[in-house]
């Protein structure tokens, strides 16, 4: 086994309820943009045919792209609906972990050189937060996106260097 763990060897990461819709939403985002995407290049496609230009404007559109955008819309309010249940469960926890931080930071300058202790109260503070800003990268899409360079990036490396053309150019 080499130095990077294999997939078969890391264990597959729970989810939780807004991570699990967060990875939905992106996907089905990404779903209606690319149909979006071939309503333009159709528009595209008949002004090239006839020179005839054809609105992009809602009220002049199929119900198609009215429904596509509809959806659009909706994701993203439910979107922004998650991101703020999120921000407003951070506001609760930030003023404990500050506390905290505050007596960590006072001990420090009382001249206390042994190591300061973390209370399971504190670590359950933090724990907290840190799956409130798991959860925020998945909501936001960040974690989306993420996995998609890298496999993009990936691709390219894979296609790019093998033994016969990898030399020293290449850095």
């Amino acid at each position: 086994m080499g130095i990077f763990p294999t997939p078969s060897s890391v264990p597959p990461k729970v989810l939780t309820p807004r991570q699990k819709r967060g990875l939905e939403i992106a996907e089905r985002e990404d779903e209606l943009r690319d149909q979006w995407r071939n309503f333009d290049r159709e528009r595209t496609r008949i002004f090239q045919e006839t020179g005839r230009k054809v609105s992009g404007k809602e009220s002049q559109v199929s119900k198609e792209e009215k429904a596509v955008r509809a959806e659009l819309r909706a994701l993203e309010a439910e979107r922004a609906a998650l991101l703020k249940q999120i921000t407003d469960h951070e506001a609760k926890l930030r003023p404990k972990q500050a506390e905290y931080d505050r007596i960590r930071s006072g001990a420090k300058q009382a001249g206390k050189h042994r190591k300061i202790l973390i209370t399971k109260a504190e670590r359950k503070v933090r724990a907290e937060l840190a799956r409130l800003q798991s959860e925020r990268a998945y909501v936001d899409g960040t974690v989306r996106r993420d996995r998609i360079s890298g496999q993009v990036a990936e691709a390219v490396w894979n296609t790019c260097h093998d033994p016969e053309t990898f030399g020293s150019e290449d850095w």
